[in-house]
């Protein structure tokens, strides 16, 4: 009888924890930005406490860059690395484009890649559209960021939004 007690709270726990900390769904944060004089725009998808990926917008600028963290450490080795990162959309290759590698955090790799005029605008709408799965190829893991589209509609809606503005303040 005791013993059932511990494994169910830990079952209840491994179910319901990840969706309470934000965990396995995009999610939106926008912001004013006092230093560019425009809107800040963050969409971010934790698959862990340690990876995910992250969509940075700023409407006062142009473009987005696109952040992929496969959850394991930096290495030196990394430094000078071109990755190529591919972006599909409910099963659908987007397209490809080379990105950097760098550290974030606590020493965690990361591959990112600035995304500008119609890459941008492409990859906004698509998001913004997708159903079931964003996938993201980071160019550095063995394996893909294979994420829901959950939560995708209204952080698209963001993002699209903050693409729209770009170029039109003076």
């Amino acid at each position: 009888m005791f013993r059932t007690i511990p494994l169910a709270a830990a079952v209840i726990l491994a179910t319901t924890f990840p969706s309470q900390a934000g965990l396995q769904s995009w999610s939106v944060d926008k912001e004013s930005d006092p230093f560019s004089g425009g809107e800040s725009v963050s969409v971010n998808f934790m698959t862990t406490f340690r990876s995910g990926v992250l969509v940075l917008c700023d409407s006062a600028k142009n473009g987005l860059r696109v952040r992929a963290i496969p959850g394991f450490d930096y290495d030196q080795r990394l430094a000078d690395f071109k990755p190529t990162l591919k972006f599909a959309f409910d099963g659908k290759l987007l397209f490809t484009a080379e990105g950097e590698t760098g550290s974030v955090g606590n020493n965690l790799a990361a591959s990112e890649v600035q995304l500008e005029g119609d890459q941008a605008k492409q990859f906004v709408e698509a998001f913004a559209s997708a159903k079931k799965q964003i996938a993201i190829d980071d160019g550095i893991a063995d394996k893909p960021h294979l994420l829901t589209a959950r939560g995708s509609t209204t952080s698209g809606a963001a993002i699209v939004a903050c693409i729209s503005k770009q170029g039109g303040q003076s």
